[in-house]
Order: structure tokens, then sequence, then C-alpha cells
């Protein structure tokens, strides 16, 4: 306002100035995105949400999901985060020269102070913020650690397949999983189940608190009081979302999982097979409890008569790949290409884990070797 009231000498002409000014951060907002919406059809980053909406409390954003097998991944991610702030930056160095050849006092002002809030939102989302959604959060993590970038990007993705095949075991189990359940006298185990189920999709939960809220139900369906559905969902969840974030430790990031943590996948599976042996989400947790317990023969049987088409179709997707696994450690090859082709890209992130395994020349061990005594 001071600047304005100087350069324009009218204290009129200042107000109007200034509130020029601050209307041109919604135009600057606008430019932002847009700088990041060029850049990614530029560079064939597949957009998959455009939010540009200023003012109203929603965040302003272009959303990109590449595949990890991007080639020159990094580059592309680290010229999508700057096109944003570049754009503001050429727009402020744009009003600074336009101010220049201007010859009224208002409007010199005006292009000035524009220029300035251009120049400061440029440079402000350069800067590296806690936020993970800051460009310049994201700008440092890409260019400092670009293979644990990408690796985290399959990671998430992964995580997103995790989710949705936990989702379809919910459906598959009806009332036993619903979220909302109504209390009743001995439904404890049930609503538990469903907080953590909304918890878990919402991504409401850190790592440390999951593993012990997973813990407390684990304890829950090992419980003698607990009711046996109540216990068969709570097994097949767990032993789902836990066996195949440990498939893809030890396929993936080579981190064979301990014996015990196979030993409790196993147990909260045979929880759910005992009680509910037909169940098709019973079946899927029993066939992973195998795989990871470098059992291929017996995870192979439980799903001999899935076949492409079987509802619900995501867990149908879900069975297919865990028998190509199982078919890749028997050394059926041929008969897990047939698998992989039938689960039709459902789950990329999952169809790519089996393809490894498949790929592997011995195959990955599953989990640690038991450490040799004395040694």
């Amino acid at each position: 306002m001071a600047f304005a009231l100087l350069v324009t000498e009218s204290v009129t002409g200042a107000i109007v100035a200034a509130g020029l000014t601050c209307l041109s951060l919604w135009l600057h907002l606008v430019l932002h995105e847009c700088g990041h919406l060029v850049v990614a059809k530029l560079l064939g980053l597949p957009v998959i949400a455009v939010r540009i909406a200023p003012f109203n409390g929603w965040r302003n954003e272009v959303s990109v999901r590449p595949s990890p097998s991007m080639t020159a991944l990094p580059l592309r991610m680290v010229l999508f985060y700057l096109g944003g702030p570049l754009t503001n930056l050429c727009a402020a160095a744009a009003l600074v020269v336009a101010s220049a050849s201007t010859g009224t006092a208002l409007t010199r002002s005006t292009l000035l102070g524009a220029a300035f809030v251009g120049a400061l939102l440029g440079v402000a989302n350069l800067v590296p913020g806690r936020s993970t959604r800051s460009d310049g959060h994201n700008l440092l993590r890409w260019l400092r650690a670009p293979a644990a970038a990408r690796d985290g990007l399959r990671a998430g993705y992964y995580q997103e397949e995790v989710v949705r095949a936990l989702r379809a075991v919910a459906r598959a189990g009806g009332d036993v999983h619903r979220v909302g359940i109504q209390a009743r006298p001995g439904s404890d185990p049930l609503l538990a189940l469903a907080a953590y189920q909304q918890r878990l999709s919402t991504a409401h939960m850190q790592p440390a608190e999951l593993v012990e809220e997973a813990e407390r139900l684990a304890a829950l369906a090992r419980a003698g009081s607990t009711d046996p559905a109540a216990a068969a969902a709570i097994g097949q969840m767990l032993s789902v979302q836990f066996g195949l974030w440990y498939l893809y430790a030890a396929v993936v990031t080579g981190s064979p999982v301990a014996r015990r943590e196979v030993r409790e996948i196993s147990e909260l599976a045979g929880i759910a097979a005992r009680t509910q042996p037909r169940v098709f989400s019973a079946r899927i947790a029993m066939s992973l409890a195998h795989l990871l317990n470098q059992r291929p023969e017996d995870a192979r049987s439980l799903l001999l008569d899935v076949r492409p088409g079987t509802e619900p179709a995501d867990l149908c997707a879900v069975a297919l790949l865990l028998r190509a696994a199982a078919e890749s450690y028997l050394g059926n090859h041929a008969d897990a290409d047939h698998l992989l082709r039938a689960a039709r890209g459902d789950y990329p992130q999952l169809a790519q884990l089996v393809g490894a395994i498949r790929a592997a020349d011995p195959a990955p061990p599953l989990f640690a070797p038991l450490p040799v005594a004395g040694a």
C-alpha cells in the first residue's frame, strides 16, 4: 500500500492499485497450476486430476500418475515440479518489463505489485517445506534420491492395490466386515475391525500405529471369547494385508520375511480357514500364507478351481496372480504366463511382482533362513 501511494501519489490510486495487486494472486495461482499442467502434457505424464479453485478452501493442484518404469522419470518429475514456480517467475519478469513501458503511475504500480506477488509465489513454492505436496519438497526428493523416489512411487501404487484387495475382502464378507455396523453385545471385535478398515483406507494411520492396532486385532482374533465369524473376518483381513506387504518386501526390496511373521500370518489365515473353509477370501488368505511359508503346492491347490470371470472380479484377479506365483515357484512357467494374462492387468503392481518371481532364476526366497547354530 505504501509503495502504491509513493508511485501514484494518490490515496485513491493507491487503494485501486493495492486491490488489483491482491486480485492478481488469483491469476498467479491459476498460472502456477497451468504451468504444471502444460509441462505434464509435454512430457507425457498421465494427468489424473486438476483442481484450480483459489480462495475457496480447496488445495490447488495438478496430480499426475506416472509409471515407475517410465524412462527418464526423475528428469520428467523435476521438470514437472519446476513448471509451476517457473511460470510464476516468468510472468513476474514479463510484468516488470511491461511496467517500464507504461505511462501512468496507477498502471505501473499495479503491474509492479502483481510482479512482486508472482515472484513471491514462485520462490515460496521452490522452498522445500514439510508438506509432501509442496513443489520444493518434491523437487528435492527427486533430485537428491531419484532411485528412492521411484521406489516410493512403486510402493505407493502397490499399497493402493493392497487397500483395493482388502475392500474386496470386506465386500465378500458382507455384514461381518461392514463399516458402520451397529453396536450390540459382543460386537466389539467387529467394531474394532470396522474402525481399522476405515482408517487404513483413508490413510489416517502412521505405520507404527497401524502395526499396534493390527496386533490388538490379532489378539482379539485369537481370544477364545471372540465370536468365530468375527475372528475369521479379522484373520483373513490381517493375513491378506500383511501377507501382500511381506510378499512385496521379499520379492521387490529383497528383504525376506522373518519366520515369526510367517507363522503369525499362517495362524491368522488358519483361523479364517477353519471357520469358513469354502469362503473365497479365506482361501485366498490361506493360499497367501502357504506361499509365504514356501509351500507353493499347497498354495496352488487352494486356488485350482478359480477361473477368469469368477466373482467377485477383484478377488478373482488376486487369486489368479497368487496362483501364478505358486506356479512360478513350482517351475510351471507356461501356466504362470497364462494366469498372468488372465488377470487382465487389474493389479499391475502385483502382476509385476509375480512377473519378477517368474523371471528370476532361482526364484527369490520369501522368508529368511534360520540362523545356523554356532555360526
